[in-house]
């Protein structure tokens, strides 16, 4: 396994899903949620296809009852990403995201059956402190909503987990193309019972860009990412995103990060040291 080249693919993930949340946040729930995910879904099987055609790569699966729940979970959460970062305060929606570290974890030892050590169940806790502190949620105004976006985050985890899953017998463009082919099927036979669809002004389909294109190249780093390394190793890595950020709003922006989200960012890089201390001491 090459835990550097998961690690960095996690890292680009995260870069993209940052882009992606931030414009998704800026279109203030002006989109509806069903038609963002169709959205995403559908910039993924495009994406999918143009990779397979340019590779060569096949797109025959025997795995399509595994790819048909898989996507339909992926479906699931994208529903709740997007309600999330439509209805909560950013800083909140994004505190529920960064619950995947633990969710992950799990699931790594559920299903992947993988030898989570109490390192790495260290390793998520630091982490997911270490996101809260930059992330600072406000949690004031706690209702149902929240609890929705924090179970509804474990799909998101599941659908990492699964990743790795699928890879058993296929490769990662066929992962990428059915998951997605499925979450779009799924959004169209909802769009029925939402409201219609509009042609957005010029303004909103800059902003919808980056559902289109942002998130289904997040997602296509990810699945190529767990070929490489086990997921529990991963899952603290999918946060160095908040790390970029800081150090984006202090370099490009000359905005001088809090004490809290100082210590936040190196409890993160420590979190993913620590994660993988014992596989790069045996190497």
């Amino acid at each position: 396994m090459n835990q550097r080249l998961a690690s960095s693919l996690i890292v680009g993930q995260g870069i993209f899903f940052l882009v992606e949340t931030a414009m998704v946040h800026h279109l203030g729930g002006g989109i509806p949620i069903i038609q963002l995910a169709l959205l995403r879904a559908t910039g993924g099987v495009v994406i999918a296809t143009l990779i397979a055609f340019s590779s060569n790569a096949s797109l025959a699966t025997k795995q399509l009852k595994l790819h048909l729940f898989r996507g339909g979970v992926a479906l699931g959460y994208l529903w709740v990403l997007m309600y999330s970062f439509g209805t909560l305060p950013f800083a909140d929606a994004t505190a529920f995201s960064y619950t995947q570290v633990v969710y992950v974890t799990v699931f790594s030892a559920l299903i992947l059956r993988e030898a989570v050590v109490l390192r790495r169940w260290i390793a998520a806790a630091i982490c997911l402190t270490g996101a809260l502190l930059i992330a600072q949620p406000s949690f004031h105004d706690w209702n149902l909503a929240y609890f929705v976006v924090l179970g509804g985050t474990s799909l998101n985890g599941l659908t990492f987990v699964l990743n790795r899953y699928a890879q058993r017998e296929d490769n990662e463009v066929t992962t990428m193309f059915y998951v997605n082919l499925v979450s779009a099927i799924g959004g169209l036979c909802l769009i029925p019972v939402s409201a219609p669809i509009e042609i957005p002004d010029t303004s909103a389909a800059l902003w919808l860009s980056g559902v289109f294109l942002f998130g289904p190249l997040g997602v296509y780093l990810g699945i190529v990412a767990v070929k490489y390394a086990e997921t529990s190793t991963l899952a603290p890595y999918t946060l160095v995103r908040l790390v970029i950020g800081v150090l984006i709003g202090f370099l490009v922006f000359h905005e001088a990060p809090a004490l809290p989200s100082i210590f936040g960012a190196m409890l993160i890089l420590i979190s993913c040291a620590l994660a993988v201390w014992r596989r790069a001491s045996t190497q």
